[in-house]
């Protein structure tokens, strides 16, 4: 009863889902988004991130290269710090589900130990704005409730080989993705493929590397071995598909290191003079008889 009494105070006092007042002019740069759902403005309510551990393959019906999986966050606020109180019901709405949806099932999700409710966000490759509204009524007919705005700025997959001066595919390149303003690169994707090396042949084509759910914009590819460095220029403003970006480093072979190939270990051959048993013949035993009997009758008559 103490705990009811003190959660209906603390909100009618000025429990709210806190708005950020200072909020920042719109990033109108897609390209600095290292995510492809982002929010548009900085707010103290809802964060977003995107989901770890997906299974993706409950989104084959709509394409696996095709959807997006992110997690909204909304924060109970109560005084304008982060109001720490669990199994409070917070009900999530949103605007645009031809750009994003949210998951469908139970959208009412109780508060953690810290105040916090999540759900996922699932968008398609398209681009657009989606209204995020986290709803909470304390009592009977006083709801309190904040809305975020999260752009989807669509993506695509950059893939490529790495290669040498003859063409040969070069392992275990330093292969990074950097953000472009036309003249210069402004920033390191922030991605967790990017950097990575490119293939050694056990899983794919030697050479070959693949950076996947790459936003909108215009990047440079580098691929750097052994400190020979090249790059690859391209835009990414195509809502999706896969952008080939070979990147071919000039001034440098690739040397395959040897392979020591074993020596097989000779088995020694069975010596030609060992020792062959020699059967022995066993005389006939009716040859024996016969001798036996002329023995006899020599002896008979020797006697008489």
């Amino acid at each position: 009863m103490f705990r009811k009494a003190l959660i209906i105070a603390g909100f009618l006092a000025c429990a709210c889902f806190a708005v950020a007042a200072n909020a920042q002019e719109a990033q109108n740069n897609t390209a600095l988004y290292w995510s492809p759902v982002t929010l548009e403005y900085p707010c103290a309510s809802f964060t977003i991130e995107d989901a770890k551990d997906i299974n993706y393959s409950i989104y084959d019906q709509l394409g696996a290269q095709s959807v997006h999986v992110s997690v909204i966050t909304a924060q109970l606020y109560l005084n304008n710090a982060p109001y720490r109180m669990a199994g409070i019901p917070i009900t999530f709405s949103s605007d645009n589900d031809s750009v994003a949806y949210l998951e469908p099932d139970n959208r009412t999700r109780p508060s953690d130990a810290s105040g916090q409710a999540k759900i996922l966000l699932i968008a398609h490759n398209r681009t657009g704005l989606v209204n995020i509204t986290a709803e909470s009524e304390i009592i009977y007919g006083h709801k309190l409730s904040d809305t975020c705005t999260v752009r989807v700025v669509g993506w695509g997959t950059v893939s490529g080989i790495v290669t040498d001066q003859n063409r040969n595919g070069v392992p275990d390149a330093t292969v990074t993705l950097w953000l472009w303003n036309g003249t210069a690169n402004t920033k390191m994707l922030a991605a967790h493929d990017n950097p990575q090396l490119s293939n050694d042949g056990r899983t794919a084509a030697i050479g070959m590397y693949t950076f996947v759910y790459v936003p909108a914009g215009s990047y440079n590819v580098t691929a750097e071995k052994d400190g020979h460095r090249y790059y690859r220029l391209l835009d990414m403003y195509e809502q999706s598909g896969t952008i080939t970006a070979n990147v071919a480093i000039p001034d440098y072979v690739y040397v395959s290191p040897a392979t020591l190939t074993p020596t097989p270990v000779a088995t020694p051959a069975a010596s030609s003079s060992a020792s062959t048993p020699v059967p022995v013949s066993t005389p006939a035993l009716p040859a024996l008889f016969a001798l036996g009997a002329i023995g006899a009758a020599a002896l008979m008559k020797r006697r008489l």
